[in-house]
């Protein structure tokens, strides 16, 4: 009985932060959309400039992956972006096989500017102190690596 009534409180839980997190999405989404189109850019151009944002060396097949991709038309994208100047692909030095995806100079001020922009427009969290703003990220990390996002949209 005490279990139900905790997986009741869970569940209600669950649902009321998904009811909060859909409009956060949808303006950070609208924010970057609107962004992206001042910049000239495709959404999914500018998806793939905030994901090489990450440090490390991220392979087409990794970025197909993390922008879920079919390889072929994640290689189409980014030879917009290799044409624009934006990035570079490169042959991995651990295997030459390989290609390894950069951002150039101009990409990483492409970003900078894309990450200003939409950090002026995102929802406001002006209202939450820094110790508050850490933990909100370290608990919205720790979903991400523990695999909730996508899951089911799998």
């Amino acid at each position: 009985m005490v279990a139900s009534r905790e997986q009741e409180h869970r569940d209600k839980l669950l649902k009321e932060i998904a009811a909060l997190m859909g409009p956060l999405v949808r303006a950070l989404r609208g924010a970057l959309r609107d962004c992206a189109e001042e910049l000239r850019l495709a959404q999914s151009e500018a998806n793939v400039l905030l994901l090489l944002a990450a440090p490390g060396e991220v392979t087409t097949k990794e970025l197909a992956q993390r922008l879920e991709m079919d390889p072929a038309n994640a290689s189409t994208l980014l030879t917009r972006l290799e044409g624009r100047g934006l990035l570079r692909r490169e042959p991995a030095r651990a295997d030459r096989r390989k290609r390894v995806v950069s951002l150039t100079r101009a990409g990483n001020q492409t970003r900078a500017r894309l990450e200003n922009c939409v950090g002026e427009r995102r929802p406001s969290f002006r209202a939450l102190s820094a110790n508050e703003l850490i933990a909100f990220r370290d608990l919205l990390r720790r979903v991400v690596a523990e695999g909730e996002v996508g899951r089911h949209h799998a």
